[in-house]
């Protein structure tokens, strides 16, 4: 690799990362907004959307010309092509934090209904896995990808208790069905965000080792499979 497209791969991983936490700035204020009923908060969310988008179409085009000017091979090929797809895996985030964001202002509209299930404690612990991918993949850490991977299924069981809880609620009290809907979503949207932090620990095992661990399974570069796919955790 000459000194100018290490430079410039160097400074198009930085930008990725700058969009990153903003992403996760985002995901913070979105619930933080619900939790403390803050339309301000939630206003700046919104806001925050134009600049990720913004970022997300700089990166997008910046790296595809990087694949036509400079023809990257192996490894660089790899780390390139990995930059693109978390581009994409964060534009995502971000718009999970803006639906976010509109079910909080119109749970802030609403009153108040209380709940039984541990909301903040999702949403932290999404949080948690949205900065362990971010630090993984900066720092190509697979030990921290793995750690994202496995708390994949404490999200989904709090997803499935929110879907419990208010499906219960609603056939027992009809006048909180739309608020009840509305923390469904909630939790839909940390989980899509849990899912997408899942890809870039993919991605970042992928990355460093050349071994393909969705679906339950591990594949190393030669094509032989690991791992025992009907296995309920992701890992062992």
């Amino acid at each position: 690799m000459d000194r100018r497209f290490a430079e410039e791969l160097r400074a198009l991983k930085q930008k990725l990362f700058q969009m990153g936490l903003l992403v996760e700035g985002a995901i913070h204020k979105a619930f933080e907004g619900l939790e403390t009923r803050s339309l301000d908060l939630v206003g700046d969310v919104l806001k925050d959307e134009d600049i990720i988008n913004s970022l997300e179409i700089e990166i997008d085009d910046k790296g595809h010309s990087l694949f036509a000017l400079r023809q990257p091979m192996a490894g660089d090929l790899r780390l390139l092509t990995m930059i693109l797809k978390i581009n994409n895996d964060l534009e995502r985030m971000g718009d999970h934090a803006v639906n976010l964001a509109q079910r909080s202002r119109f749970l802030i509209s609403q009153p108040e209904l209380r709940i039984s299930f541990p909301l903040c404690e999702m949403a932290e612990a999404t949080q948690e896995m949205v900065r362990d991918a971010l630090d993984c993949f900066m720092n190509e850490n697979v030990d921290l990808a793995r750690k994202v991977l496995r708390s994949d299924d404490r999200i989904d069981d709090f997803n499935y208790r929110i879907y419990e809880d208010m499906s219960m609620l609603m056939e027992n009290d009809p006048s909180s069905v739309k608020r009840a809907l509305a923390y469904i979503m909630v939790g839909c949207n940390l989980e899509r965000i849990a899912d997408l932090s899942n890809n870039i620990a993919e991605d970042t095992i992928y990355f460093k080792q050349g071994k393909e661990v969705r679906h339950r399974f591990e594949r190393d570069s030669e094509g032989e499979e690991r791992g025992e796919p009907g296995a309920d955790a992701r890992f062992a």
